[in-house]
């Protein structure tokens, strides 16, 4: 499912069904009502992994929230370090948003900085994914 502010993937890995993936600089108590009426259509209950990467920095990107079927329980929204993401989970938001850059062209980043973001990201999927894989193969 995907909106103007975010990406929703079911992912399936051990910890997590699906994945939030943000699209702009939309804060997240902004738009979880809407994840939270996407998720409703799958009847699952489980801890929804966000990536919030365009309102934080490749160090603090991910999140954590139980989907209890019917809404978030905003009580058990936590931070979730880099190494705690599934290497696949982490190589597929990566490569999100190195295929859809222009995500990055309104942000208030300089240059330099934002190079330092792909350059960032282009090395975790790298580590993550292999060397033989290139970032283009995951096709969003």
């Amino acid at each position: 499912m995907e909106s103007n502010t975010y990406i929703l993937k079911n992912i399936n890995d051990n910890q997590y069904n699906f994945i939030s993936i943000s699209k702009d600089m939309s804060r997240l108590q902004d738009y979880i009502s809407s994840v939270e009426n996407d998720l409703r259509e799958y009847r699952t209950e489980s801890f929804i992994l966000f990536d919030l990467l365009l309102n934080n920095n490749i160090e603090d990107r991910f999140y954590k929230c139980y989907f209890d079927g019917n809404k978030f329980l905003r009580n058990t929204l936590s931070k979730v370090q880099n190494n705690e993401v599934d290497n696949k989970t982490i190589c597929l938001s990566s490569t999100y948003y190195l295929n859809n850059d222009y995500l990055f062209e309104d942000m208030f980043f300089t240059s330099e900085y934002k190079n330092q973001i792909f350059k960032s990201l282009k090395n975790l999927v790298k580590n993550t994914a292999g060397n033989n894989i290139g970032y283009k193969q995951f096709g969003y």
